[in-house]
């Protein structure tokens, strides 16, 4: 390419401490050359940020007075990003690492493709396994699902993909301010799979770029924090975008899903959500 958009990496950080310094480090050191790095920190309490503020200068880094979510977080790393004249952004979270070629090489998928689309890496695991190579949204159980068929880590060119994750979401200035920002109704998870559905509605591809690799650790851990936001998020989604032709099904789902959680806590098997938790989000979320 002569010229080189310019592209704002959006990190956000929470209590990152153990992984925002070797994100910052595999981004400082992509072989692409002109981009400014953006971290947004929601509000952390480990001292992350005033670590890597030492070793990273370069980058802006934007002090949030509370922890505002992914979506709303995000927005104002993006926001900042087209103010200073990106053409491009990519947000990235704070537990990922990115291989030396993985922005060149989006960029110019990006940059080359005819049609208007949303962009994102592959996504592997520190093992070399996927995370994310695609994914699909499967109504009638209501979840949106990644596709890690090992088969597809030997293609090469851009193909589609039935929603984006937020981990690793690559797209142009045109791109966000025809379909908007991340919905902030969404505190956390979901809100890459509603943006990606506006996306298809507005016209746009979703495609994955195999020759872009990012690497994601993945520091979230399974607690019953992360579930009860799954579970409103995925109930806020479901009833946003749910087909008209199977919102009764989606209404069944919900109830046996609920019965079922009832069995599982009085059998005391592992996962049971507490009944506060277990839908009772359904009629507000």
């Amino acid at each position: 390419m002569e010229h080189l958009p310019k592209v704002f990496v959006v990190i956000l950080n929470w209590d990152g401490k153990d992984c925002l310094a070797s994100c910052l480090r595999s981004v400082f050191a992509l072989d692409y050359r002109n981009f400014e790095v953006v971290v947004v920190d929601n509000a952390s309490r480990d001292g992350s940020v005033e670590e890597v503020k030492k070793s990273f200068s370069r980058a802006h880094f934007i002090l949030n007075a509370e922890n505002l979510g992914f979506a709303a977080g995000m927005n104002v790393g993006i926001r900042f990003a087209l103010s200073k004249g990106a053409e491009y952004v990519w947000i990235l979270n704070n537990d990922t690492e990115c291989e030396r070629k993985a922005l060149s090489e989006i960029v110019f998928a990006a940059d080359t493709y005819e049609k208007p689309a949303f962009f994102s890496p592959r996504i592997l695991t520190p093992r070399g396994e996927p995370w994310f190579l695609g994914g699909k949204i499967d109504y009638f159980r209501m979840r949106a699902e990644h596709i890690s068929n090992p088969e597809v880590l030997s293609m090469e060119a851009v193909y589609p993909t039935g929603y984006l994750s937020g981990c690793a979401l690559f797209f142009s200035r045109k791109a966000i301010g025809t379909v908007g920002l991340f919905d902030e109704g969404y505190f956390l998870y979901y809100e890459d799979t509603d943006l990606s559905v506006r996306a298809e509605k507005k016209g746009f591809d979703l495609l994955v770029v195999p020759k872009s690799t990012v690497i994601h650790r993945e520091k979230s851990e399974e607690n019953l924090e992360k579930t009860y936001w799954l579970v409103r998020s995925g109930l806020r989604f479901f009833k946003t975008h749910t087909p008209m032709s199977i919102r009764p099904w989606m209404w069944i789902y919900i109830s046996l899903r609920r019965i079922k959680n009832g069995f599982d806590k009085l059998q005391g098997k592992k996962g049971a959500l507490p009944v506060s938790v277990a839908y009772a989000d359904s009629r507000t979320a």
